[in-house]
Order: C-alpha cells, then structure tokens, then sequence
C-alpha cells in the first residue's frame, strides 16, 4: 500500500459505490482483478491494468500504482514512492488441451447456432453455403444442454480452452451462463487442478489460412461470427470481451494488417493499450463512439431498417 494512502483497492467502503471486478490482465480469468482507485480524483482507476488478482498463489498478480508511475514517468512529476519494482511471476508453462475435445463438440445443436443459421442468416440474407462454411471455419461446438463453445485455437493450432455461452432463442445472453471448458475439465479430474488458462484471440487459428486477408478485431465472438457473416472478405477475430485485449494475444497479428473495432465506450481504453505494443501494423475505429455504450458492429448489421 502506498505511504500516503492515496491509492486504494476498489471497495465499496473507499468508493461508495459497488466494486467492479475486471479480467487480469496476467492469468486471463474473468472477475477476479481489483482494480486500484485514486482517492483524490474522484476515486477514478488509476489504469485498467493496476490491481491485485484474486488468485495470489496460482498467478500472483500485484501491479500497484508506484510502479505504474515508475514505469509511465510521463504520466505524473511527483509519482508516489514505493521501493523496489514489482514483475508479476511468470505464468506456468502453457498446455494445451487435446483437439479432440474440439472435434467431439463440433455441432449445429446450440440455441445460438440454431439462431445464427436461421432468423439471424435469414434478417441479413447470407446464403447456406456461407453460413456452413463459417461454422466449419470456427469450429463452432456445443455442449449437450445447448451452449455454444467458442473455441480458442492459436496459430499454431492448438487448443487453449473453450469459452462457454448461453444464448436464448433470440440470440441474446440475457445475463446468461458463461464459463470454460477447462473448468469442467478441472472439475471432472481430466485436467490438474494447477492447470492455468493461456488465453489467445478466437479465431486466430485461421490466419494462417489466410495470410494476406486484413485482420478486424472485435470484442466478443458472437460479433466475429456475425461480421464474418457479413463482410467474408476480411478475417474477423475476437478478444472475448474488452478486458481480453492485450499484448500477449496480439504477438499473433505480427506481420498482418489489422484493425480494432472497439465497442462504444471503449475506445480510450483499447487505444491505451495499444499504445503499449510495438511494431504492429494496425489502426483503431472510432466510430461506435457515437452510440449508446456497449454498442458493436453486430447491433448495426442486426438493427432493423
């Protein structure tokens, strides 16, 4: 904790409003990142990756306001005084699953592919040999109570875990089931229980297929396949939720033309974390800026005329 106490962890006893718990930026598991605020400005976040993870002993995460302002000098003349500087532990070594898990998955028979390839497919006129051809291409996969899986795949092809969704029959989560195959896997005794999740952007097995497509970047994996729906020319990936962009997952889009497509409202924050990567070849879209917040490509191409 910094001597003067000007920065605290989120809580609802040093804010006075609900605490709000991101995805860490070092492990990739969602809410579980608390994020530190600063007490004399309105109790704002310091930086979207400042904060401790819940997980101490599996990942370790502390990046504490000192050492952000150690390392960003620019952004403050009198940053606050901490000894020493903080490097979060390495992650253990990845382990990928087995891509049988992704073949035995491999189905139509999800409530949200059901929609996708029928009212969805039907409202933006796409034709069945492209709806097939996206759902090959993404491997999409379905649990038997009919969740999506959204895989994701590296590069190299393998198998990271699979992100599990709960769509209703009109294509929305409604505050939905969401969770990973890895954690069932866990819980079944097929994986170790210290195995930890290696995050990559869905759909990034396919850029070697596709060497010379232009990259977009969405947030959430329901946009890349709607988009790929829409615009086939471009390759279309997903970060899995505006928390999930970092440089990491990038290191895959070296070499490749990309652009971001920021949902409304997070503009700043992805245009901050980019600014942290070099040597890539990409630019940042605006334009949702001027909708509702939480706004995507997908809500424009499915707004009815």
């Amino acid at each position: 904790m910094d001597k003067d106490y000007r920065y605290r962890l989120d809580s609802p006893l040093v804010t006075g409003r609900r605490q709000q718990k991101t995805t860490c930026p070092h492990c990739g598991r969602a809410k579980c990142f608390v994020r530190y605020v600063d007490t004399r400005n309105n109790c704002r976040y310091v930086a979207d990756e400042v904060g401790r993870c819940d997980h101490e002993h599996s990942c370790g995460y502390h990046y504490r306001p000192s050492d952000y302002y150690r390392d960003h000098r620019w952004l403050s003349e009198s940053p606050p005084r901490h000894a020493g500087h903080y490097s979060p532990p390495p992650l253990p070594p990845f382990s990928p699953l087995p891509s049988d898990y992704v073949g035995r998955s491999h189905s139509p028979e999800s409530t949200f592919w059901k929609w996708f390839a029928g009212e969805c497919a039907g409202f933006l006129k796409i034709p069945p040999t492209l709806v097939q051809r996206i759902y090959e291409d993404y491997l999409v996969g379905a649990t038997p109570n009919g969740n999506i899986i959204f895989w994701q795949i590296d590069e190299q092809q393998r198998v990271h875990s699979g992100h599990i969704m709960h769509y209703d029959i009109d294509g929305r989560r409604h505050n939905g089931y969401q969770g990973w195959v890895h954690d069932q896997l866990k819980r079944n005794g097929q994986l170790p229980a210290d195995w930890t999740l290696h995050q990559c952007l869905y759909g990034a097995h396919l850029l070697p297929r596709r060497p010379d497509a232009h990259v977009c970047l969405v947030e959430s994996e329901k946009t890349a396949l709607i988009m790929a729906a829409c615009q086939p020319d471009y390759l279309w990936l997903a970060t899995a939720g505006s928390g999930g962009l970092n440089a990491a997952k990038l290191e895959c889009l070296r070499g490749h033309r990309f652009t971001l497509f920021p949902d409304s409202g997070c503009y700043t924050k992805w245009t901050r974390t980019m600014e942290q990567t070099h040597g890539l070849s990409y630019s940042i879209d605006d334009a949702m800026e001027q909708y509702p917040a939480n706004t995507d490509l997908a809500d424009l191409a499915l707004k009815p005329p």
